[in-house]
């Protein structure tokens, strides 16, 4: 087991190479680090590039709009009837084809 263990420290203690300082290696490993993020972003350039010059880039697929009912159709037919009842209603006052009974004459 012990074995085992020493088998273990020995690897975490070559992977982890920050105790020792080494400024070469950290300034090496940058370098890298850098120059494949600079190499991501030109590639993403080129695609950008190809997909602006084919019109592809900012194309509009329009989606068949399903049409949805918002409102209940009985309701606003009992509302619109509503309406036109009152309209009918103040047609016939302004006409005068109504005449209602004055309560104070008995």
């Amino acid at each position: 087991m012990k074995t085992f263990l020493l088998k273990i420290k020995n690897i975490t203690k070559g992977l982890l190479s920050f105790r020792k300082i080494n400024p070469h290696n950290h300034w090496k490993n940058l370098l890298h680090v850098f120059f494949i993020l600079v190499i991501i972003l030109i590639i993403f350039s080129f695609y950008l590039l190809f997909e602006i010059k084919n019109q592809q880039i900012f194309q509009i697929t329009t989606k068949p709009v399903e049409t949805t009912g918002l409102m209940n159709e009985k309701l606003l037919k009992k509302v619109t009837e509503s309406f036109d009842n009152k309209l009918i209603k103040e047609k016939e006052i302004r006409e005068g084809l109504v005449s209602y009974k004055d309560p104070s004459i008995n």
